[in-house]
């Protein structure tokens, strides 16, 4: 049999419409990573603090892809394997973009382990629900003051904003025109698409590169991707077998190999399973 390495998206395709993963998703995950070795990871825009508490249930051993493949996270030493870090001056030239578009972004920046997030101190409603649930956790502290350059040796990993889809869009098109060397997303969110995210990244950073990275370290035949958004467009294109739950984008369906069930109805690990010649039902009766 071919060596298979299966890399889902959380978001909207691993995670329920409640942002979870659901009670058969982490049964059925563990069945097959610990029982029939799955070789098992995520890929996601999310950061550690938030992946190792929705993750802890679930007994993977490959490192996480996080911060849309900014870096590895190696979960059993709860530590980074790696990072790819934004110049400062780079960051500085982002900064005052924002400046002009007068929209406050949050940065990210690494302190060992943990990740200090600074932003502005005003905070729009929907920056306070996204951000609250996320920054309650040991690995992210969130600050709020005008100095978005932090303490010394604190690495620049993401910059990230939110507000209308549409002005962000012309921010990052600003981005582009003024040649800024860097790489970013730029998109809706799935439950509102007047919302709009925008991430930003060291050159070349995508969680299609670090999947290739992973690829080459485990020496696999065959790669397995899942997702639902456009971000996961480049890692789906890269993997052998590109796979759209039914919630997703219109054309992320219509440039995936295969479209399943929509994230409510654990359909990632109930499709691994199939995928690998195992009957649903009889590992439930286990």
């Amino acid at each position: 049999m071919s060596k298979t390495l299966y890399v889902s998206d959380m978001d909207g395709t691993l995670l329920n419409s409640s942002s979870v993963l659901s009670p058969f998703t982490i049964s059925l995950l563990n069945e097959l990573i610990v029982n029939y070795g799955a070789l098992f990871t995520v890929a996601t825009a999310r950061t550690p603090a938030t992946v190792v508490n929705l993750m802890k249930d679930v007994k993977a051993s490959l490192p996480f892809i996080v911060m849309a493949g900014e870096a590895l996270w190696n979960n059993g030493k709860a530590c980074y394997e790696s990072a790819r870090i934004l110049d400062e001056s780079v960051v500085s030239q982002l900064l005052a973009v924002f400046h002009d578009f007068d929209i406050h972004p949050f940065v990210y920046r690494k302190h060992d382990n943990h990740i200090m997030v600074y932003h502005h101190p005003a905070l729009t409603a929907a920056e306070h629900a996204f951000v609250d649930p996320r920054v309650t956790t040991p690995l992210k502290q969130l600050t709020l003051n005008n100095n978005l350059h932090g303490e010394e040796q604190e690495d620049v990993m993401l910059i990230f904003a939110m507000g209308t889809f549409k002005r962000l869009r012309l921010l990052s098109d600003e981005i582009t025109s003024r040649g800024i060397p860097c790489f970013y997303n730029c998109y809706h969110d799935i439950f509102n698409e007047e919302l709009g995210f925008l991430d930003i990244y060291k050159e070349n950073t995508t969680k299609a590169a670090a999947v290739k990275h992973l690829t080459r370290q485990l020496q696999v035949d065959r790669v397995v991707a899942f997702g639902d958004n456009l971000n996961d467009l480049p890692m789906m294109r890269e993997a052998d077998l590109s796979v759209a739950v039914s919630n997703a984008f219109e054309e992320v369906k219509q440039q995936a190999d295969l479209v399943i069930g929509c994230n409510d109805t654990d359909a990632v690990p109930r499709w691994i399973a199939q995928d690998m010649g195992l009957d649903v039902n009889q590992l439930l009766r286990k």
